[in-house]
């Protein structure tokens, strides 16, 4: 009969944290691929060499939010108490049992005295990054981008009203090509001024810095967006930039994208964007700069002038639409608004039509969009941005806030997007490794079967 030892707990064990630890652990795995040193010269400016006490070693603070986010604790204070009582985390941090582990509110205070203001987060992003474009993980050829929101850390109940009052931004290029239209026609060129918008917000009275999310069919409330942006070959994450919740998709992402080229010297290719992006800046930069951008289709309300364009053919070399029934063809006025729009109309002008200056950009990205090479492309947004932000939320406690303000909220965010590349990286390699294996070995077998053959037709029966 079995019976429980009841003194086990006091039993002796000579062990290391070497043999507790599990072979297939991740933590071994980050700790093999991953060079954590150029910590050390990213933070050395930081700290003072000749004056106050011995300060805790810089990685081991930055591997305990690593730990944090990669098993999705919570707190750090939590994460602190497991780390007292579980081998694997003392071994990836290098602190054996016996010695005291740090203080939850050490990070805090470093933070407050160090690290505050400064690019260091940002820096061991990319230097992460670096890593993976030295395995060969990263091609940045073709990148996804989308963006995402987390409850900010606010009672949405407790805000007031502001008046937000903002420049518009004009678009210089597009107001060219409407005065040389103009000058075409012999008419006076249109004089534009800024233009001064506001617009009645809600602030929030817990997290000033947080903005209001109102988006149909989904929840509302004081937010923030993560706009991030991900690599095609092995959805590396090359850039996540946090903003209000209340700033639109397309503001912040031609600066982003040419930060992403710029720091990284990628040679971008493709694009592949959701509705959000559907914007005439960003369709000109995709031009510009040669890169093929496929743009998600927004469905918009019916209205009669769409209805009677569908009846009509564009011709392009002579600049006139044609009758698709009965051959009535309507010629351009010469009349073109401040906001671009040409008007068409037949010789009694009871039909007229209109049509932007730039929509040959729109003809050109509906083409890219109903390609086969644009469908297959924008069908893998799901399988690279959208599952880096499920990840995000399902394992590493991204649904929430956990602190106030843009900036804490954008330092937690590259580490976390750096703990989702390092999970990356290692199961890649790994799996680059057991697929090279498999290789090696039916190669071994095919050379015995080889040997076997050809001494097989060289025996001779006696």
């Amino acid at each position: 009969m079995l019976t429980m030892n009841k003194n086990f707990q006091n039993e002796f064990l000579l062990l290391t944290l070497e043999d507790i630890v599990p072979q297939n652990s991740i933590y071994r795995k980050i700790d093999k691929y991953i060079d954590f040193d150029f910590i050390y010269d990213e933070v050395k400016p930081l700290y003072c060499d000749n004056n106050g006490r011995p300060s805790i070693d810089p990685v081991v603070l930055f591997k305990l939010i690593f730990i944090q986010t990669i098993d999705g604790i919570k707190s750090l204070r939590k994460t602190c108490e497991k780390i007292k009582v579980d081998a694997e985390y003392r071994w990836f941090l290098k602190i054996p049992f016996g010695q005291d582990t740090p203080h939850f509110s050490t990070f805090g205070k470093n933070y407050e005295r160090r690290f505050k203001g400064t690019d260091i987060f940002e820096k061991i992003f990319q230097n992460i990054l670096n890593q993976a474009i030295e395995y060969n993980l990263v091609s940045g050829t073709t990148l996804f981008t989308d963006s995402t929101h987390k409850k900010a850390n606010a009672n949405k109940n407790k805000y007031h009203k502001e008046v937000l009052t903002e420049v518009k931004k004009r678009r210089e290029w597009l107001e060219q090509e409407i005065n040389e239209e103009r000058k075409k026609q012999g008419k006076k060129e249109f004089e534009y001024n800024d233009i001064v918008e506001s617009k009645e917000i809600n602030v929030s009275d817990t997290d000033p810095e947080s903005g209001y999310y109102c988006r149909s069919q989904k929840e509302k409330g004081f937010m923030y967006l993560d706009h991030r942006t991900v690599d095609g070959k092995c959805n590396l994450i090359v850039d996540c930039f946090v903003t209000k919740g209340n700033v639109h998709d397309s503001k912040p992402y031609i600066d982003r994208l040419q930060h992403i080229k710029n720091t990284f010297n990628f040679n971008i290719k493709a694009c592949a964007l959701d509705s959000g992006y559907d914007t005439l800046d960003i369709k000109k930069f995709f031009l510009d700069n040669n890169i093929f951008g496929v743009i998600g289709y927004r469905r918009y309300g019916t209205t009669e002038s769409r209805n009677k364009r569908r009846d009509f053919k564009y011709i392009k070399d002579s600049d006139f639409y044609v009758s698709i029934t009965t051959g009535e063809i309507l010629e351009y006025t010469g009349k073109i608004d401040r906001l671009g729009y040409k008007t068409y109309a037949n010789l009694d002008k009871t039909i007229t039509l209109t049509r932007h200056i730039s929509q040959e950009i729109n003809d050109k990205f509906r083409e890219n969009r109903l390609s086969e090479e644009g469908k297959a492309l924008y069908k893998r947004r799901k399988e690279t941005v959208e599952r880096s932000f499920a990840d995000s939320k399902q394992n590493h406690g991204y649904r929430y806030a956990m602190y106030k303000g843009v900036e804490k909220n954008q330092n937690y965010t590259w580490l976390i997007c750096s703990a989702q590349n390092m999970k990356n990286i290692v199961t890649n390699i790994t799996r680059r490794l057991k697929r090279s294996s498999n290789i090696t070995c039916l190669s071994s077998i095919l050379l015995n079967f080889s040997y076997f053959f050809k001494n097989l037709m060289n025996f001779k029966i006696i």
